[in-house]
């Protein structure tokens, strides 16, 4: 018996782990179905190398008739730090608007003004001390890429070239601008939140992680929530709370959990041969991710990644292991932008300069040396859900981001052409254009915009930024109300991970899942 059960390793449970452990008398159990984070998880540059390991659940969309029937891969962490052990580290908190929008949407307590506070009280910034929209004293570290290739200064000044204003903070003043991201990365390794929440925390005895485990429901009684029942080597077994059950697997387990256990849509329940305890329509829908589209061109000289040999590979692999030091400190990511795709929005598209040719994030290898320029997303229309296949809790979801087909607009693919093109004037600008030979095939002979969009529909990707499976607010849909982050209609149950976001954020999403996880700890504690 614990007085709270969380349910996931990840990067908001490893935040929910600590801050609830504080208090001694509060006995906690914490179930994880991965295990222990690999090697690779703490080398900068090597977070793909996870993709498609035990360290990776390796979920696949449905056919996604916007993207000309693919499958799109979508990784996800299996392991204890989640994602976020996984992920290219980036700190990004988003536009002061996305909060104000969720506090529009019915989301009271998370306009920018409320939470600004917070993520300033979690951060320990490296770089900004004394600024006004920075922190030096929370568990969190966040910090500037420890190595710098001479090739992505050039990206950076090509950006200035085409008119991108230089930015030195996207979590300052303004975001829009090109520059350097900031990571959590410290010494030179990852240091996210299963570093620098759950790791010190593990020594507490009222603490308790269980790896390898999997939540196959939560068990209701009464309209409560009082215990999970998982799955441990085979074995079927359960463990009871007092207090709550807190769900934290993000979007796509945590909404495959409350399904499996009678709560979500009655109807689609039914059909697959689930009992209804909670009629509840909003689990599962409104599935929001950052849609990506990279364009490759091949440079004359071997550059950057481009440039690797096993020699050098085994060469700084022995850096970084002896200094924390050299390329293996950099995920090669570091350098982009935040523009707008039209002069009257907010930043809507996100930039990458990846001193890389590699497609797919190295899982596609290219022969030759070049540089990868991505367009990111950031606030799509397209909306799509997370259902079950069956009643088998072992069975994955099926995962439906309803890319461009869930948009009638045609905003979302007509910002990604734009994207398209951002990034080709970057490339035509000094001192990039005198580095290329050409772009890549096939993106090279899209030309005009029906052409672009016909490339992006075939060859985008994930951001990995799910989100949105169990959001928050006020209206029919939502499943968690925003206060406390409690599964409407259920005691004892609550959603804290970036399923509850309401609306996708201008940024990478681990910030505002560690902020979720913050709030929700704070008022677990009252």
């Amino acid at each position: 018996m614990y007085d709270t059960i969380i349910v996931g390793a990840g990067s908001a449970g490893c935040v929910l782990a600590n801050r609830l452990s504080v208090d001694p008398n509060r006995k906690i159990l914490v179930l994880e179905a991965g295990r222990a984070a690999p090697p690779a998880s703490d080398i900068p540059s090597d977070w793909p190398t996870m993709f498609n390991t035990a360290a990776d659940w390796g979920y696949y969309t449905e056919p996604q008739a916007g993207c000309r029937g693919r499958r799109i891969f979508w990784p996800r962490g299996k392991m204890v730090g989640g994602s976020g052990a996984m992920n290219a580290m980036i700190y990004i908190r988003g536009l002061p608007s996305d909060y104000d929008g969720w506090a529009r949407a019915g989301c009271a307590g998370w306009a920018w003004s409320d939470v600004l506070p917070k993520f300033i009280a979690f951060e320990n910034n490296t770089r900004f001390a004394d600024d006004p929209f920075h922190g030096t004293s929370g568990p969190l570290h966040v910090a500037d890429v420890p190595f710098v290739d001479p090739n992505e200064l050039k990206w950076l000044e090509a950006a200035q070239a085409a008119g991108l204003p230089h930015n030195p903070d996207f979590n300052g003043a303004t975001q829009e601008g090109a520059g350097f991201f900031q990571f959590v990365i410290r010494n030179g390794e990852r240091f996210g939140t299963g570093k620098a929440y759950l790791r010190p925390a593990l020594a507490r005895p009222n603490l308790v992680l269980k790896t390898g485990v999997r939540v196959t429901r939560i068990i209701i009684e009464r309209g409560r929530a009082i215990g999970v029942a998982y799955l441990d080597n085979g074995q079927l077994k359960s463990a009871f709370a007092t207090s709550e059950i807190v769900l934290a697997s993000g979007a796509i387990g945590s909404a495959q959990q409350l399904l499996l256990s009678g709560v979500g849509p009655a109807d689609e329940l039914k059909a697959v041969g689930v009992d209804v305890l909670h009629d509840l329509p909003g689990v599962g829908k409104d599935l929001q991710d950052h849609i990506n589209i990279p364009i490759t061109f091949y440079t004359k000289e071997r550059i950057g990644v481009g440039a690797w040999t096993d020699e050098s590979l085994a060469a700084s692999l022995a850096e970084w292991q002896a200094h924390r030091s050299g390329p293996r400190t950099s995920p090669w990511v570091a350098a982009g932008a935040h523009v707008r795709s039209r002069p009257d929005v907010e930043p809507d598209l996100q930039l990458y300069g990846a001193i890389s040719p590699h497609r797919d994030y190295v899982r596609f290898l290219s022969s030759r040396p070049g540089i990868t320029l991505h367009a990111t997303l950031q606030r799509p229309n397209s909306r799509g859900r997370i259902t079950l296949r069956s009643a088998d809790p072992i069975e994955d979801p099926a995962i439906d981001p309803g890319y461009f087909a869930s948009d009638p607009s045609g905003s979302d693919i007509a910002t990604m052409v734009e994207g398209v093109r951002i990034n080709r004037r970057i490339a035509a600008q000094s001192p990039l254009k005198e580095m290329i030979v050409s772009e890549v095939t096939p993106s090279a002979e899209a030309i005009s915009d029906a052409e672009i969009a016909d490339y992006i529909r075939g060859h985008c990707t994930t951001l990995y930024h799910a989100a949105s499976t169990c959001r928050m607010g006020t209206d029919d849909l939502a499943v968690v109300d925003p206060k406390r982050l409690q599964v409407r209609g259920i005691d004892g149950l609550r959603v804290a991970d970036a399923s509850v976001i309401p609306i996708m954020i201008s940024g990478n999403i681990q910030a505002p899942t560690i902020l979720i996880a913050e709030c929700a700890a704070a008022a677990i504690l009252g």
